[in-house]
């Protein structure tokens, strides 16, 4: 007994050897060519735009008792998130060009889309479901010019979408829920995307087929194309749910930059310290072992409009954007829509100034400007050295290693060279 007790306790010690030598391999992740704490890069991510939901206007809520819906758990400012409109988009790009970055360029905002939305609508046939796809929303969400707002900020390379989701909530859960009493099918005639239980419905469960998920990520790769005349660049998944084959699926289709590794939530992973060690494990991991992938961690948070003290929120940001680049990262920040577009124009406001103040402290400095960048030009630097990105009418490439490097431009038809030299940047019209 002796003996076996002391062989255990040796393969047990090698055990733990292993693994710690293993964690700290898999923790050496190769840091790429570039100096983020001299580039100063700042992406603001920013999740939910176009969802057609929570409720199309405020007043959708008079007469009736919300919680009586039993939607689920989720920040109660969200009750009154609604559709953007043409005022709110034109209000953050304005707050997008009152900053300039150390390049001379303007800082640039990335609203991740939801591409598709169901609307529960009356016709001569009775009630019927019908879709609809970007840039047509159900008629209970009338947005009068809000794609021309959309298409400025574009053109003015201030707004640079990307992929969110194609529903943003399992398609098939709220056909069967959303009309399952009278109070919810009241609810979703009038145009409320919540329904019993709609929290939990994640459109990346892993219960939905993949089959599904890869056709409709099909659909909407071509949806975005359409809409936003270019492919989707990254994709960040809706309520950070998704696992390992629905990441292989995306790589299929060719998007290869992924937002938020660091929040995802794999159920297939357990609960409590094992589900989180197996999480940390396989992040690592994927680090090391995907690096035909790009991982792009939210390191800061600017939601301002879910805490008491908005301020408290943009300072913590600003010192964690300053941290991102001591540790040589580019900052990445998430800020979602509910900030900026709100059925109270008291929130709306709140956010529209957290942001404008986070831009000024983070521009009040001319010897130690930010450089504004979107997740594709991270993800090109990380692994070339050098990037190129066409924001509005000008095509900007960089340039961000110390030798100097070719950079090959391919848009539509078109493939074109440059030389540039180290850390520079062109803005050439386009």
């Amino acid at each position: 007994m002796t003996s076996g007790l002391k062989i255990f306790q040796v393969v047990a010690g090698l055990a733990v050897l292993a693994l710690f030598f293993g964690v700290c391999f898999l923790t050496t992740v190769h840091s790429g060519v570039i100096d983020w704490s001299s580039q100063r890069a700042v992406v603001l991510e920013s999740d939910d735009w176009g969802l057609a939901g929570f409720v199309p206007s405020a007043n959708v809520w008079h007469g009736h008792n919300r919680d009586d819906l039993v939607p689920g758990k989720f920040p109660a400012v969200y009750w009154g998130s609604t559709l953007e409109d043409s005022l709110m988009v034109a209000d953050l790009c304005q707050i997008m060009a009152s900053a300039q970055g150390a390049d001379g360029l303007s800082a640039v905002f990335q609203p991740n889309y939801v591409m598709s939305s169901l609307s529960y609508e009356s016709s001569e046939a009775g009630w019927v479901w019908q879709r609809y796809n970007l840039p047509h929303f159900p008629p209970t969400y009338p947005r009068p010019g809000m794609w021309s707002a959309v298409k400025q900020g574009i053109d003015q390379g201030l707004w640079y979408p990307e992929f969110h989701a194609t529903w943003h909530y399992d398609p098939t859960m709220r056909l069967q829920k959303a009309l399952e009493t009278d109070f919810a099918r009241g609810l979703t005639q009038a145009g409320v995307m919540l329904f019993p239980g709609s929290e939990k419905a994640r459109e990346l469960g892993s219960w939905r087929s993949l089959a599904d998920l890869s056709y409709e990520l099909l659909e909407s790769q071509q949806i975005f194309e359409h809409v936003f005349q270019r492919p989707v660049g990254s994709v960040i998944a809706p309520d950070y749910t998704w696992n390992d084959k629905v990441e292989d699926m995306w790589e299929r289709h060719g998007v290869k930059v992924i937002q938020g590794k660091r929040e995802q939530r794999d159920p297939t992973l357990g609960p409590g310290k094992w589900g989180r060690g197996l999480k940390y494990i396989k992040k690592q991991w994927a680090l090391v072992g995907q690096r035909q992938r790009t991982y792009l961690e939210r390191n800061c948070r600017l939601e301002p409009v879910q805490a008491p003290d908005p301020d408290s929120i943009v300072q913590t940001c600003l010192q964690d954007t300053r941290n991102a680049w001591k540790r040589s990262q580019p900052a990445v920040v998430e800020t979602h829509r509910v900030n900026f577009v709100h059925d109270d124009p008291a929130i709306v406001q709140t956010g529209q100034n957290s942001m404008q103040k986070y831009l000024d402290e983070l521009c009040n400095s001319p010897d130690n400007l930010p450089t504004f960048m979107v997740d594709t030009e991270i993800a090109q630097l990380q692994s070339r050295g050098v990037s190129w990105v066409i924001r509005g009418e000008n095509l900007i490439m960089r340039n961000g290693s110390h030798s100097r490097r070719l950079v090959v431009v391919q848009h539509q038809n078109t493939e074109k060279w440059f030389l540039l030299g180290p850390e520079s940047v062109s803005n050439i019209p386009w």
